[in-house]
């Protein structure tokens, strides 16, 4: 499924232009990346605030209701209320902190972040020290030295607002610990989300980038080995086009590039080996067709015959009737050569008047029969039309006469301007016309 995913949009992003792929692959990276960013930015802020918060709550909480539970253990060991006229230092404005420090944690029923009864629990222990702290307070102011009654009483209930204090403080305690737990979750849980909010978008936006990146590589890879193959001499290569960027257009050109060049090299090719006038391989054709049939007759042990072909009056017809009706005549031989030479037979035009004919697993027998065949069909042309020429053939075979084109194209020769020779001489027998 991904993989399929990949390839699909693969494709959408190849009907972009290059130049809108990367405008519209950097914003798709972006704009994620800067509103994760932001977001980022905002939690780590407020888990700042809410920890700056926590702190400061505890200690506008518990320092005022420490220092409170210390001044009267103090007052209790020194025996402050019997001792001295003067009131412990700064009860009262303790007394203020404390009440302000409940109302800013939202002790109640209106607080949604601690246990209802552990609020309650630290109302009820500061409302039960809170008046005892403040008759102190104006007990202090109008105890009297030597009362030793009124001093029992008070140190009585001196120790009775220290242990109500001391609950007070380890109820504000455990509130400020149960939040400070609670928002320490929550911020554990925001970080974890926005980590893996941060994995999620980074694999995204790889994935993204890759896929980006193979739109691009794989073009350029493909031309690439298309380029080489080329290089190598391999035909037919072709690169696939897929898409509309400048990619598509480039492997579109060199499609067509391609299709020209390999038009080109083939007709060179032919150019090169076919005689423009017969149709028929001409020197260099001939010659490589038959060191290839060489190479593969002495490799099976098979023979091969070669047939070296000259025409008669052919000089006579183009000084009588013109070169046009020479060529004519050059073209009639090819033709009629072509319809009796059997189908895995070659023939070309040596050069001038003179065909070369190379006939694979074909004995010297089977040769003079063949070169027969043709001189009778020539020579019937030739009396019936006088822009029609003769011919002689000369005949060699592999291996009684050699193994090589020179040796065997040598021996031909040498047949065929002897049949020559002895026609000038008035020997006219089908024997030696064919010897």
């Amino acid at each position: 499924m991904g993989v399929l995913m990949g390839k699909s949009l693969e494709v959408l992003l190849r009907r972009l232009s290059v130049r809108q792929r990367m405008m519209a692959v950097i914003a798709v990276l972006l704009l994620p990346l800067a509103v994760l960013s932001a977001v980022s930015m905002m939690v780590l802020n407020e888990q700042e605030i809410a920890f700056r918060d926590s702190v400061e709550e505890s200690i506008h909480g518990l320092i005022p209701l420490t220092t409170l539970e210390y001044y009267l253990q103090q007052a209790l060991v020194d025996e402050l209320l019997a001792e001295s006229n003067e009131s412990v230092p700064g009860f009262a404005g303790l007394t203020q902190n404390i009440d302000k420090s409940f109302s800013s944690i939202g002790v109640g029923m209106d607080s949604k972040d601690v246990p209802e009864d552990v609020l309650e629990d630290a109302q009820k222990s500061w409302l039960q020290a809170r008046p005892a702290v403040r008759r102190l307070v104006q007990q202090v102011h109008t105890q009297h030295v030597g009362d030793a009654g009124t001093s029992l009483h008070t140190r009585a209930e001196l120790e009775q607002a220290t242990r109500d204090i001391s609950s007070a403080r380890v109820s504000l305690s455990n509130v400020l610990r149960v939040r400070y737990e609670k928002a320490a979750t929550q911020r554990k849980n925001q970080l974890h989300w926005l980590m893996w909010i941060w994995v999620v978008t980074l694999t995204a936006a790889a994935l993204l980038a890759m896929v980006f990146l193979r739109s691009l590589l794989r073009p350029l890879q493909a031309l690439t080995h298309a380029a080489r193959c080329i290089n190598e001499g391999q035909a037919g290569v072709r690169v696939d086009v897929c898409g509309r960027d400048e990619l598509a257009v480039l492997a579109d050109c060199f499609n067509r590039m391609t299709a020209n060049w390999e038009t080109t090299q083939a007709n060179l090719k032919t150019e090169a080996i076919k005689d423009p006038l017969t149709g028929l391989l001409n020197r260099r054709g001939i010659l490589s067709r038959l060191d290839a049939e060489l190479e593969l007759h002495q490799r099976r042990r098979q023979t091969l015959s070669v047939l070296a072909m000259d025409l008669d009056r052919f000089k006579f017809i183009n000084d009588h009737y013109g070169h046009s009706m020479g060529d004519h005549a050059l073209a009639w031989v090819a033709e009629t050569l072509r319809g009796i030479l059997r189908e895995n037979d070659h023939l070309g035009r040596h050069g001038g008047d003179e065909f070369i004919a190379v006939l694979p697993q074909t004995s010297h027998a089977k040769a003079l029969e063949i070169a027969l065949r043709i001189s009778a069909v020539v020579r019937e042309a030739a009396a019936r039309e006088a822009v029609y020429p003769e011919i002689t053939i000369g005949v060699a075979t592999m291996p009684e006469d050699g193994d090589q084109a020179a040796t065997l194209l040598e021996a031909a020769d040498s047949r065929l301007y002897a049949q020559k020779h002895r026609r000038a001489n008035g020997d006219t027998t089908k024997k030696n016309e064919t010897s």
